[in-house]
């Protein structure tokens, strides 16, 4: 990486170039982490993966097999190896046996941008539900259209608390979490939306 530095200074490497190289530099020496194990308590596969903006300390994932699990990957919960590997089980899970569980697969999983004490989950079953993760309880339901394929959040947003949901038929729509209602009804599209918003 010197060298490269010492290139760019010099006026050798384009800022472009330089980038490039950093970057390929970086990719060709990452490494999966052989000193932590999340164990996952899901029974299909993962659809959804989030670390919480705020402290970057809390995962959330979501599964095909309608659940949802929060883990602490700061602070593992056991140790194998002799201290050498940390083992991170969930902190708590909300499957289909939950009350207010999900009925089909979670699409998306995310946390409420400023704050660890709510997250989102959208799902094949219609519903988008807006979770206490203190309480693991359902605050706030949004029954939508059709297949909700995506949520997403303003993680710049300090006036409102809007979801954006993508959903299999033409329309993006805006959640108000504040209100309980559709703020918002985005048209234009001409299929379903699956892309990350």
């Amino acid at each position: 990486m010197w060298k490269e530095i010492g290139d760019r200074e010099r006026g050798i490497l384009s800022p472009k170039s330089f980038t490039t190289r950093i970057k390929s530099n970086r990719i060709r020496t990452l490494q999966i982490s052989n000193h932590k194990d999340i164990v996952s308590p899901h029974r299909a596969s993962i659809n959804s993966l989030q670390v919480d903006l705020t402290e970057g300390r809390y995962l959330l994932s979501g599964a095909a097999d309608a659940s949802a699990a929060v883990y602490d990957v700061q602070r593992a919960t056991d140790y194998e190896g002799g201290g050498l590997i940390a083992k991170h089980k969930c902190l708590f899970v909300v499957d289909k046996q939950h009350e207010h569980g999900h009925k089909y697969a979670i699409s998306s999983a995310i946390w409420y941008p400023v704050d660890t004490g709510l997250f989102i989950t959208g799902s094949h079953d219609h519903h988008i539900n807006v979770w206490d993760t203190n309480t693991t309880q359902v605050v706030m339901n949004f029954k939508m259209p059709g297949k909700v394929y995506r949520t997403a959040m303003s993680s710049l947003a300090t006036t409102h608390m809007l979801i954006a949901a993508g959903t299999e038929d033409v329309q993006v729509r805006l959640c108000d979490i504040a209100s309980g209602a559709f703020s918002h009804t985005l048209s234009g599209h001409r299929g379903m939306s699956m892309v990350h918003m």
